[in-house]
């Protein structure tokens, strides 16, 4: 070998250890995100502050918000740069987009050493905060590396599973691709579990180091369902396994509207996987999905029907239907399973929207006018919707495949609506109540009556149990008679699983989670009764539910803030009400460190009246004496909690 091909073949590697971090950095690349809000435009270092220029998108007038404990960290190291202050948006403010959907900012951070090229961008270490890994520095470095799928030659069977019952869990096991522990998600959960069982706050599924992760899911019937926080189809059969590979690298390149390193494939960045479809057959269900999910995207819609009568409503949902059904052209592979599992999807969305009318033209009323929701009491809208509305669209939109859809439990719920009332359902038992359905229903439903009913049976069981209503020894006997063997079996383990787990809670106060008995008293009186408990410590309180999405992920942005007070003379204090299922608030609260009451509708609506609560998570804190002396609706970040705490103790 020859001292000049010596000399070449070092060459790169002598560039490579002396290459310097450039001044400005123009749309780097990046290995991962958690959002598509936010693009970085550009990057510029100097001696005395490291400057982001975002470009922001996102609905117009709607918020967004940069939490005040912003920061950003070289890749693998714990140290933070907070940010130290923002142009064109106001640090831990609500921030309306303009009607174009987008907007430009400039957050700044300290300097950092010339030797870091890779950062990670963290606004804030809740679930929903936006960030931004593996942020390359170096002009060099063009590219990151993607997976390579293995393709399974096994052929799958010809035909969907039938829409049988099962109590046989359905596993989804997952992979990670480009994961490390640094990376904070939001929780992983399916867009449902099943028609009968529901899943909970607490039902976690963890992250294992090397990327993994495993759910069994108690889906009853085969289920085509959502897998979040990615937003990706998944068909789920019970006692089968499915498998999904999520490159988190080649996710983001795709999403990017601003990064240059694009390949063709990218769309594909999930590979899902199991006895029935193939990974194609899954690219082209999430391919329709996206386009339904953005054709039939609800703000587009408050946009378009404002004063539109039933019909046109109607015909406005059907034009968007035929217009996704028209792109089944675009895939010459599409198979008979994949078609029925499509159009059940597209169906379940549009029967959704369908039984939303009065509400969805009253919210494009007020939103087409720009008209703030303390105001809209004052407006009186008169829409009219003939008599058979609802049960027409049933007919239309419910068939013999929409069990496989992820929406089939809430379909029944709103068909047993329909065909039932308060008033008519006086008096009668569960029982009699799904005979009375049959009745009335079957000549809409057809053959689809029995599978319904028994799905609602079910459904009326498990709010009974859900409701702290559980099974006697007589009703579980019963069950038998009344629903599928492999239903019983479910509803009965879900029984004494929750039974359990009440009698645990109960019990749990020496590990922080302390239920207390509502108090009482008149409903004047509730409040200053629990404050008084406490007399003597801040008291921090949560109004939340279990059905609330932002309560619960204020919730898991507030832990790392309770950590800091153990020891200290402060109480954190969760309130809810009925409305929150004594089964689901049992198995939610252990995850809940603090002092929990579960008070009567009389209570909680009374508070709702007159400590004016405009909606929740609303947030109060008192001082040693009992005095209110913050509160907030919606979660105002880390450092204002923080602030309001410090200043009483």
């Amino acid at each position: 070998m020859s001292n000049r091909l010596l000399v070449l073949l070092f060459i790169p590697l002598i560039v490579a250890c002396t290459q310097k971090r450039p001044e400005v950095v123009e749309r780097p690349i990046f290995e991962a995100w958690n959002t598509t809000i936010l693009e970085i435009d550009k990057i510029e270092f100097s001696d005395t502050a490291t400057v982001f220029h975002f470009d922001a998108f996102f609905y117009p007038n709607q918020w967004i918000l940069i939490a005040a404990d912003t920061y950003i960290k070289e890749t693998g190291s714990d140290a933070r740069f907070l940010i130290t202050k923002a142009e064109g948006i106001n640090i831990g403010e609500h921030f309306f987009m303009p009607d174009s959907g987008k907007t430009s900012f400039k957050l700044f951070f300290p300097p950092l050493d010339p030797k870091v090229t890779k950062i990670d961008f963290i606004e804030g270490d809740c679930d929903n905060c936006f960030k931004i890994w593996g942020i390359e520095l170096l002009p060099s470095k063009k590219s990151i590396a993607t997976y390579k799928p293995q393709i399974s030659s096994e052929e799958k069977l010809a035909s969907l599973p039938p829409l049988e019952f099962s109590d046989k869990p359905a596993i989804l096991t997952g992979k990670l691709i480009a994961y490390n522990q640094g990376m904070v998600f939001p929780d992983i959960k399916l867009q449902s579990t099943g028609p009968i069982i529901e899943q909970s706050y607490g039902d976690k599924v963890k992250i294992n180091e090397d990327g993994t992760f495993r759910l069994e899911v108690p889906t009853s019937l085969p289920l085509l369902t959502t897998l979040y926080p990615w937003g990706t189809k998944v068909f789920l059969v019970p006692g089968h396994e499915t498998t999904v590979t999520i490159d988190l690298n080649r996710k983001s390149r795709y999403e990017s509207k601003y990064r240059t390193d694009k390949e063709d494939g990218d769309s594909a960045y999930i590979f899902t996987d199991n006895e029935w479809l193939s990974v194609d057959d899954m690219n082209i269900l999430n391919n329709i999905g996206r386009k339904k999910d953005d054709i039939l995207d609800i703000m587009t819609m408050f946009n378009e029907v404002d004063g539109f009568t039933s019909d046109e409503y109607l015909a406005w949902l059907q034009n968007a239907g035929d217009s996704i059904i028209s792109s089944f052209e675009d895939y010459p592979a599409l198979s008979e399973k994949v078609k029925i599992l499509a159009e059940s999807d597209l169906k379940a969305s549009i029967f959704y929207l369908a039984m939303i009318y009065d509400a969805a033209i009253r919210e494009s009323y007020f939103r087409t006018r720009n008209i703030p929701r303390e105001e809209r009491g004052s407006h009186k809208l008169e829409i009219q919707v003939p008599g058979d509305y609802y049960i027409n669209v049933i007919r239309e939109q419910i068939d013999e495949n929409s069990a496989y859809s992820a929406e089939f439990g809430h379909s029944v719920r709103s068909i047993l609506r329909q065909y039932s009332s308060p008033e008519s359902n006086k008096g009668l038992t569960i029982d009699d109540m799904i005979e009375t359905f049959k009745e009335r229903a079957a000549q809409d439903l057809g053959k689809n009556t029995d599978l319904i009913a028994e799905v609602a049976l079910a459904q009326l069981y498990y709010g009974k149990i859900e409701s702290g209503m559980l099974l006697t020894d007589e009703e579980k006997t019963n069950l038998s008679a009344k629903l599928n063997e492999n239903i019983v079996r479910q509803l009965l383990a879900h029984n004494d699983k929750l039974a359990a787990l009440i009698e645990s809670n109960k019990a749990a106060a020496d590990k922080g989670v302390v239920i207390n008995p509502t108090p009482e008293v008149a409903k004047e009186k509730a409040l200053d009764v629990i404050l008084e408990k406490y007399r003597g410590k801040v008291v921090f309180v949560d109004f939340w539910a279990t059905w609330c999405g932002p309560c619960i992920s204020s919730i898991e942005a507030m832990k790392p803030v309770k950590a800091k007070y153990v020891d200290k003379d402060i109480v954190f204090v969760y309130l809810t009400g009925e409305t929150s299922p004594l089964g689901t608030w049992n198995k939610t609260i252990p995850e809940i460190k603090g002092e929990h009451y579960r008070v009567s509708n009389e209570q909680w609506e009374y508070w709702y009246q007159e400590l004016e609560i405009t909606g929740i998570p609303t947030f109060m804190v008192f001082d040693k004496e009992g005095k209110l002396t913050n509160r907030y609706t919606g979660f105002p970040g880390q450092d204002t909690i923080e602030n309001s705490i410090n200043k009483n103790l």
